[in-house]
């Protein structure tokens, strides 16, 4: 492994942890705020052409403690070692606001279902935000001239970039459909883009977000998977799939990891995939592309597994062993893949069983 690795790996671990426990500790209050203003969505109801799978009523705007514990792990980061983020200040204070934008119109599309104008609207402003601070897609990996770089014009970066941001924060809703799935997706993604981020001692700013995100991803999947007790909501949904975009495009992961092309389309493909084939699907049956449905992929293997838990870990294995392709590509070293790997596996599990323990533990003390 390599010795920068380790030198920062103190850092990256207390960001995490620092996640971790916030949004653990936000969950509950979010939670109670939730039922005292309504904040609520009924499994089994109508959701476009399709229903809504889980069961009875349940808080849906846990995203805002997501956003709560990713807040207070950058502060946290940012305050005990501020020389990690090197000449991408502006640049972190620029994602951030971008996805302080995007939690908001998640907010208020949780509570009054906003038009998807509206919604498109202020995540190309979010998106716009990146590009103006110089967060965008400049050139793409060329992987068979040596490895060398092809500069794109200008026009072609701010598309791209614009494409790429919101294109990728709505695929990511899209995958929201089952308890604990975007969450756990959420942390094995940030996971595998952090191990490449942590060969480079000037990617500072990349391993702080995305060790805020992935701590923040799995202290909700401790209360989000099945049976759910929070659900995330777009306000989630909108910033665990911007975050990983914008970061993926920040100037100082790109160059080395080579993720302008396809290192995040394999970390990320997942989520990538779905609304491809759910649009594909549509279109061929000569229905709406943007209507929602139950045939994304999760509804798909739902329906042959007969169990939301099974499909949930088959879909986690699968962005897993996208994330390992993805490390492979950008040349991570074996034993930190390894590591990555291991560590992904067990922090997943052991969040999903505690889970279970409460639910177990709760339904004792109804019995007694």
């Amino acid at each position: 492994m390599p010795e920068v690795a380790i030198e920062i790996a103190p850092f990256v671990l207390v960001t995490f942890l620092v996640a971790l426990a916030a949004v653990s500790l936000a969950v509950p209050l979010v939670h109670d705020f939730a039922l005292r203003i309504g904040a609520v969505q009924s499994g089994g109801t109508a959701h476009g052409a399709g229903k809504r799978v889980h069961a009875g009523r349940i808080p849906n705007i846990g995203g805002i403690a997501i956003f709560v514990g990713f807040l207070v792990s950058l502060l946290v980061g940012s305050i005990i070692r501020p020389q990690m983020l090197g000449e991408f200040r502006i640049e972190l204070l620029a994602i951030v606001l971008g996805g302080s934008l995007m939690v908001l119109v998640g907010f208020l599309d949780d509570m009054w279902e906003i038009r998807p104008a509206m919604r498109l609207a202020v995540q190309f402003l979010a998106a716009g935000i990146l590009v103006v601070n110089g967060v965008k897609i400049e050139f793409i990996t060329d992987y068979f001239g040596a490895g060398n770089y092809l500069f794109m014009p200008e026009i072609l970066t701010v598309v791209l970039t614009l494409l790429w941001v919101v294109g990728f924060t709505n695929a990511f809703n899209f995958i929201d459909g089952l308890d604990g799935l975007s969450s756990g997706i959420a942390t094995i993604s940030a996971l595998s883009l952090l191990a490449v981020a942590l060969q480079f001692p000037e990617r500072g700013a990349a391993l702080l977000l995305l060790a805020a995100l992935a701590g923040s991803a799995l202290g909700f999947l401790r209360h989000n998977f099945n049976p759910a007790k929070i659900i995330m909501g777009d306000s989630g949904a909108y910033l665990l799939g911007y975050m990983p975009a914008a970061v993926s495009v920040l100037g100082g992961l790109k160059v080395t990891a080579a993720v302008t092309v396809a290192a995040p389309v394999l970390i990320l493909g997942l989520p990538l995939l779905d609304p491809t084939q759910v649009t594909l699907r549509r279109l061929r049956r000569g229905a709406s592309p943007v209507l929602a449905s139950n045939d994304h992929i999760h509804d798909l293997i739902r329906e042959r597994s007969g169990s939301p838990r099974l499909t949930v870990m088959i879909l986690w294995l699968a962005t897993l062993l996208l994330g390992m392709l993805g490390m492979l590509l950008s040349s991570t070293p074996p034993l930190l893949m390894y590591l990555t790997v291991s560590a992904t596996v067990l922090l997943i599990a052991a969040a999903s069983l505690t889970r279970l323990l409460e639910v177990r533990l709760e339904e004792k003390l109804g019995r007694a």
